[in-house]
């Protein structure tokens, strides 16, 4: 408590202002929607004030000498606005200010200020802001996809193409905060990795925090990234896109008279109905196996030693849902109702009829006409959240109750002649935990009350502080015929927070930021102190050193299990008092030069994590808690240089990340260090936006990174015991001793844009690997042979897709 005191006694200076001065307050909104803007810039032209709005559009400035203003407010995709206020105006009492989104192609327009593409590096260290608006310019797989797009940003990667959760700066997907309208979303993709499950037209801002994040944020060791879900316009509107993957609509309309909004958005694949090569090419890839209709060919019949080959089409669709209900009453309050559901399933059962064929033989010799194996899969996330939103009178205050759920069926049964059976390929192993398990089932439930105040202090503080009652129960079970139970862990999670911390204006150059997050965590009866400092400094007018620090505590993790075969699993668990909370210590610094056309930027990080858990049933002896779990520490630290060209026909940037991430365990690899799963040393990314005549774009981007670490077997032997019984080992190589491929890819789009009378109308093709380069996704390994025969498992080759969107008027 002796930091919160320290803390409050600081921005208390300066509380005191003269009679001359005036205070602004107000909104920020979308002209064309009607939509509140947040996270908008707002700005005094040639003075020292500045602040952003709140994710409520809401903004506030003390201290003000009185007197005419001018306000200048920027936001990523909008023209920059600048609106001159007399005292009279502000005094009586919140404004209103307006903005227009920028043209995307063909418009012409005036441009005051900066204009940004896609997205905006902020003076916060490590922040950015990203437009969905933009980003639907962007080559993609079918889909405009928010995640995959966050890829292409310095310090942020995915370990493959099979992948939708983003690594950032050495950390893992577990280790973001992912944020939607205030509820934790625990599941990140769609179609088994390949797409975000955030629909990009639901979805009005992105604020990224790759590092040093403020206290405001707690409870993971990596990042932050919250989405703001949109509201509705002023006026009803109704849109349609689909793609050859999927179909998307909106529709929104105001309410009570314009007191109110309501807008719903929703988008289902169509792969169980219609199948297209795009769909083919990513079921093969992410699965190993070929869509194909199922069938019997080529049966010679139990007795004459014949074979059969079945090929399965399998029944798979996702789908999700975003709704959200907004109402001003008051003029000073906002609240809103947000829900959002997402899931997917997948049916590979395959059912063989032999009774007009002479009858089957099973791998133990016995005879069956007919033999079922159901294998059901089903995954996702639902989550509503209400929020209470009310201005004081400078102060803001926000009220947020919130509920997620994320959970994960599989199911697999064997029958032979009606009867159930044990066993099944190794497609039914629970987690790696054996061949023979057939259900697996792991829920995620997190309940939250949150409070969050922010209040501007004279001319030099902005004062936030808030409180947080957390409470995730988490449950992992697999068995087999529902009964024989392999695993069952049920966990729980209580967490109180307070937080506190304030934006200072030491100096017309110097702002700092102070902060300290303290929780408690009751499985542990501790108090964890998170304090947090950053700093920008003006050097030159367009030259800006920034820096940020700060401690970081986790209470969930993804459980890893390490398959050195064929990949890896996960499943969500708590800590408590046995698998402790993870901790980490954040170190950034870096300088950026930003001028109304370019920005260059170099930032360099260091990450020190500690009570890191690994999963293994390879050392069982050694391992530090129930036979499978080891605990170590690990470094991240790495070097992002960025050079982006902001404005003009050719938009775009190019970034390159020098990094690396080292693990160390005690009782695994020896406990010699070695490489962590997603450590990759080099990243170049290379994105670029041309706006040609008669509204057409062209954009193209290029990935280039260094191959993935992994665990390979070396060989195998057997051992002839006592008793004549014959055991087979596998001997294994050191920890991520070996690395895969160079990756390479290079995408394009062409698109075009249509305003008429009716509707606006959007469509175009993207050419997704179009030099279609052989990226290894994993390398599986056929041990039933000598010597071991290795297979490199290739990503995604060239696909093109087709996409269209239009909304009526």
């Amino acid at each position: 408590m002796k930091n919160v005191f320290i803390l409050i006694v600081m921005w208390t200076i300066g509380l005191s202002q003269s009679n001359e001065t005036m205070n602004i307050n107000g909104y920020v909104l979308d002209r064309e929607s009607g939509e509140a803007m947040p996270y908008a810039n707002v700005l005094v032209k040639d003075s020292r004030w500045g602040t952003t709005t709140n994710s409520d559009g809401y903004f506030a400035l003390e201290g003000i000498p009185k007197g005419e203003v001018s306000l200048m407010i920027t936001y990523i995709g909008f023209e920059t606005k600048t609106i001159d206020l007399s005292a009279k105006q502000i005094e009586s009492g919140p404004i209103s200010v307006e903005i227009s989104p920028k043209a995307i192609q063909g418009e012409v327009v005036e441009v005051i200020g900066e204009s940004y593409e896609i997205f905006k590096s902020s003076d916060i260290p490590g922040q950015m802001t990203i437009s969905t608006r933009d980003i639907q310019t962007l080559p993609s797989v079918g889909e405009v996809d928010i995640f995959n797009s966050l890829k292409l940003l310095p310090g942020v990667s995915g370990v493959g193409d099979g992948k939708s959760g983003i690594y950032v700066r050495g950390g893992t997907p577990d280790q973001n905060l992912v944020i939607l309208d205030g509820m934790t979303v625990y599941h990140v993709d769609h179609f088994f990795g390949m797409f975000s499950a955030f629909n990009a037209n639901a979805i009005k801002d992105v604020q990224v925090y790759k590092g040093g994040f403020p206290a405001k944020y707690g409870g993971r060791l990596s990042s932050v990234l919250e989405l703001t879900g949109k509201r509705g316009g002023n006026e009803s509107g109704f849109s349609l896109g689909g793609n050859l993957l999927s179909g998307n609509f909106s529709y929104e309309t105001p309410l009570f008279g314009g007191m109110g909004n309501w807008i719903i958005t929703g988008r289902r694949s169509y792969t169980d109905i219609l199948q297209s090569s795009t769909y083919g090419n990513i079921f093969e890839f992410v699965t190993g196996s070929e869509s194909t209709n199922s069938s019997l060919t080529n049966f010679q019949g139990r007795q004459g030693g014949g074979a059969f080959q079945q090929d399965v089409l399998p029944s798979f669709y996702y789908y999700d849902l975003n709704s959200k209900l907004s109402l001003n009453p008051t003029g000073r309050d906002i609240l809103s109702l947000s829900f959002y559901k997402g899931r997917d399933f997948l049916d590979k059962s395959r059912e063989l009829d032999f009774s007009g064929r002479g009858g089957g033989l099973t791998g133990s010799g016995i005879e069956f006409t007919s033999r079922i194996d159901e294998n059901v899969s089903d995954w996702g996330n639902i989550g509503a959240s209400f929020k209470w939103g009310h201005q004081w009178d400078l102060m803001y205050t926000n009220l947020l109750f919130s509920g997620s759920q994320f959970n994960s069926i599989f199911e697999r049964n064997l029958s032979v002649n009606g009867e159930n059976v044990g066993g099944g390929s190794s497609e039914g192993g629970a987690r790696g935990l054996g061949t023979f398990a057939q259900n697996e089932y792991n829920t995620v439930n997190d309940f939250a009350i949150q409070i969050d105040n922010r209040l501007p202090v004279g001319n030099n503080h902005d004062f936030e502080f808030g409180l947080l009652l957390n409470s995730i129960n988490t449950d992992y079970k697999a068995n087999v015929r529902d009964s024989i139970s392999i695993m069952d862990i049920s966990s729980k999670s209580d967490v109180g927070a307070l937080y506190a911390q304030d934006h200072w204006k030491l100096t017309e150059n110097l702002d700092i930021t102070l902060g300290l997050r303290s929780n408690y965590f009751a499985q542990t009866k501790k108090i964890y102190n998170a304090p947090r400092f950053s700093f920008g400094l003006d050097i030159l007018p367009n030259l800006k050193l920034k820096g940020a620090w700060g401690h970081y505590y986790q209470f969930i993790n993804t459980i890893t299990n390490e398959n050195v075969l064929q990949g890896s699993e996960e499943f969500w668990l708590t800590s408590n008092e046995n698998i402790l909370p993870g901790f980490a210590k954040h170190s950034l610094l870096g300088i950026s030069y930003d001028t109304p056309d370019y920005l260059f930027e170099v930032e360099g990080y260091y990450k020190e994590l500690f009570n890191l858990v690994e999963f293994s049933r390879r050392f069982t002896n050694d391992a530090d808690f129930n036979n499978y779990f080891f605990f170590g520490e690990g470094t991240a630290k790495g070097l992002e240089f960025l050079a982006q060209k902001k404005r003009g026909k050719m938009t775009g940037w190019v970034s390159y990340t020098l990094g690396q991430v080292i693990n160390t365990f005690p009782n695994l690899n020896d406990g010699k260090s070695f490489y962590a799963n997603h450590d990759r040393n080099h990243e170049l990314k290379l994105v670029g936006s041309y706006k040609l005549p008669n509204d057409w774009t062209l954009s193209s981007t290029y990935m280039f990174a260094s191959g993935n670490p992994y665990t390979a077997p070396m060989n195998q032997f057997a051992l002839t015991m006592l008793n004549n019984e014959e055991l087979n080992y596998i001997h294994v190589g050191d920890k991520n001793g070996f690395r895969l491929p160079d990756y390479k890819r290079l995408d394009i789009s062409l698109s075009k844009k249509w305003l008429t009378e009716f509707g606006d109308y959007e469509g175009g093709i993207s050419l997704y690997n179009i030099l279609n380069n052989k990226n290894v996704s994993y390398r599986d390994y056929d041990l039933d042979v000598s010597p071991i025969i290795a297979s490199d498992v290739s990503m995604l080759g060239f696909t093109p897709t087709l996409f269209i969107n239009f909304k009526l008027r």
